[in-house]
């Protein structure tokens, strides 16, 4: 079995069928897209999934009553969806190519090594906290979205923290836990703004993710809310 198909088979924190949905029909921010772009290229069956949910959404226009909506209601919202559609990051490989890096490697998906257009030891990263560092890489979309990438050493403690809004936080190297259970590479924590947790990155490696947040992070320590001004999160 190769490289791709064993990291394929350890993704068990998948997000669900809506993200791939608005993925699908180009209904994303950059950084969301992004995002989902890159987790999908750790699962040999993204493909089928998204053709899957391509072909869901396509059902539910159809099913649409337009008689039971505001008149014009439904050519004016696929008219925006259209005019709304933001650049998609590189294709999805085929199903089956080992579109992942070696153990060893860089450990980018291609979607995101293509977006970057370097290694992640080329990235300029900057302090965090204790042992761990950051790097941001796009802002912008509804909600005040900020895509950036965070590196801790193995045995690092995440102080507990919240957001103002939705959280994904993929893991592309190594793995952390929380009360809600173990993510390894591939895996997806979704968080909301009611949600507050802490991380503990597990021993044995270096923990490398890709964190998509809206909004300023809420930390509870008043530690870290005195140095948050500092790292810019």
């Amino acid at each position: 079995m190769n490289a791709a198909l064993r990291k394929s088979a350890a993704v068990t924190h998948r997000l669900g069928d809506e993200w791939l949905m608005a993925y699908a029909a180009g209904a994303l921010s950059e950084g969301q897209s992004l995002l989902v772009a890159s987790h999908l290229s750790f699962i040999d069956d993204a493909p089928a999934r998204l053709a899957a949910a391509e072909a869901v959404g396509g059902a539910l226009i159809d099913d649409l009553a337009p008689d039971l909506m505001a008149p014009g209601a439904l050519a004016q919202t696929l008219a925006r969806l259209d005019a709304a559609e933001p650049p998609r990051p590189a294709a999805l490989p085929a199903a089956g190519d080992n579109h992942l890096p070696a153990a060893g490697d860089d450990p980018l998906p291609a979607p995101l090594r293509d977006w970057l257009g370097r290694g992640v030891d080329e990235l300029k990263w900057s302090f965090l906290g204790p042992g761990m560092k950051k790097v941001k890489l796009w802002r912008g979309g509804p909600g005040d979205q900020r895509l950036w990438m965070l590196r801790a050493r193995p045995g690092v403690k995440i102080p507990k923290h919240g957001h103002r809004g939705t959280e994904l936080v993929l893991v592309l190297k190594g793995s952390f836990s929380d009360p809600h259970g173990g993510f390894r590479p591939g895996d997806v924590e979704e968080s909301d703004g009611a949600r507050m947790h802490a991380l503990d990155i597990d021993e044995g490696e270096e923990c490398i993710c890709l964190a998509l947040t809206e909004g300023p992070i809420r930390f509870e320590s008043w530690i870290a809310r005195a140095i948050q001004p500092f790292i810019g999160l």
